[in-house]
């Protein structure tokens, strides 16, 4: 059935908080149709479009009433409760029209490591029906009626990607019609021609989740022996595409407390990165620890992030963080400015 009937927190009136997210984006997940796909701020939750979405037929016009009734009680200063203190939601000039230019893919069912912190690991029951349902019907159908608009993001994520069984005709397909801006969260043991075709191109970026920096806390996380693959195919979207493909192709560490956390692992980390040829370095903190203790972070953390900071300038390379670690900076922030 369609969601209509969530909860809201108010804010000031004709106050307008909204995102490219409500505005104009949609996740396809592996049993619903959501908003947006963000869940590491307090609301921890995405809005949804319709719940028990497992391939029915999209009737769009409902969809665009849903996600004008978000705006329309976000234009009253009502926020849904699982938008709270999210990072991407602002004050801004919204043109209101009814497409889709975010899109985020993850009806996943299939991986080919066994990342000790996915959410798979935790809940094997949603997870024990390979079965799912195709994707490039409804892209198809959103672009020949113009509901799909190239000019934001499409994102490819949950699970691995490149082993959908219509990855490589799903980014063939986006390249062909002329998209950008389609990136990918990959483990990068598989090597994806059309991927490496959106790289050197310049239309596609690939994060591959690499989580350490040596093959031996590499196995401890992800619980398969596939290293060296890992850093082969990162090494082959890197430098077998033009030169700027290199800022295109980044590899991300997540930050597992008692597991990865030492300035020794991410510097061997940041020095494969570069040896790699990569501009671009991506710092994350694992999802469940950080829900458990966002209120009581170790110090350690923070030098750990700083630390990677100052050597990603120091080796001139790009340093991102992800939504968890931007909110752990940001509490920090607010509790040096109480205290002062």
């Amino acid at each position: 059935m369609f969601i209509y009937n969530e909860k809201y927190i108010s804010k000031k009136e004709n106050q307008y908080y909204s995102c490219e997210w409500i505005e104009h984006g949609l996740v396809f997940f592996k049993y619903k149709l959501a908003v947006c796909c963000n869940c590491g701020h307090a609301g921890s939750a995405q809005p949804l479009i319709r719940n028990n979405f497992i391939g029915q037929t999209i009737h769009w016009h409902r969809l665009f009433q849903i996600k004008n009734m978000y705006r329309r009680l976000h234009k009253k200063g009502k926020i849904h409760t699982g938008c709270v203190n999210c990072p991407y939601l602002r004050e801004a000039e919204w043109d209101g029209g009814n497409y889709i230019e975010h899109l985020y893919i993850s009806h996943w069912t299939h991986c080919n490591s066994k990342c000790i912190y996915c959410y798979s690991a935790g809940h094997p029951e949603e997870f024990s029906i390979n079965k799912t349902y195709n994707i490039m019907p409804y892209i198809k159908e959103m672009f020949e009626r113009g509901i799909l608009k190239p000019g934001g993001q499409i994102s490819f994520g949950g699970g691995e990607p490149t082993l959908l069984n219509e990855f490589e005709e799903l980014v063939t397909y986006l390249l062909d019609n002329y998209f950008w801006n389609i990136r990918v969260h990959s483990s990068g043991i598989k090597y994806s021609k059309a991927l490496a075709r959106a790289i050197n191109e310049i239309r596609g970026y690939v994060v591959v989740s690499v989580d350490s920096g040596s093959s031996e806390v590499y196995e401890k996380v992800k619980q398969v022996p596939k290293y060296k693959e890992v850093r082969e195919t990162i090494r082959k979207y890197a430098l077998e595409t033009r030169f700027l493909g290199k800022y295109l192709v980044s590899a991300k560490y997540i930050i597992i407390p008692g597991i990865n956390d030492s300035i020794e692992e991410i510097e061997n980390w940041l020095q494969a990165n570069e040896k790699a040829g990569l501009y671009t370095t991506v710092l994350d903190l694992e999802e469940n620890w950080y829900k458990a203790n966002r209120n009581n972070i170790p110090p350690h953390i923070y030098k750990l992030i700083e630390y990677a900071k100052k050597r990603s300038k120091q080796l001139h390379t790009n340093f991102e963080i992800y939504e968890r670690l931007q909110n752990v900076l940001k509490d920090r922030n607010k509790k040096k400015k109480l205290l002062n």
